[in-house]
């Protein structure tokens, strides 16, 4: 199902547009939803989770000995120490 959009345009445009969608058998809807799908769109990024995003950013400054859970944080994470 297609959507309704109101354009304001000026009025010879209107007609220049109206005798090309007539000359192309087409509509003005058709002439503007081409042009808008041959136009290159900015895509968007595809961002990765937090964790993929921010992964080795960060340093962690001290660590006790033998901290397994800091250990293992840092191993999943990709963290290191300054």
């Amino acid at each position: 199902m297609k959507h309704r959009i109101t354009l304001s345009i000026d009025p010879e445009v209107s007609r220049q547009a109206k005798k090309l969608a007539h000359a192309k058998q087409t509509t003005v809807s058709g002439l503007v939803e081409g042009f808008l799908r041959s136009t290159s769109m900015p895509t968007r990024r595809k961002t990765g989770s937090f964790v993929e995003r921010w992964a080795g950013k960060f340093a962690v400054s001290q660590s006790k000995p033998g901290d397994l859970r800091l250990e293992g944080l840092k191993a999943k994470h990709g963290l290191t120490t300054r």
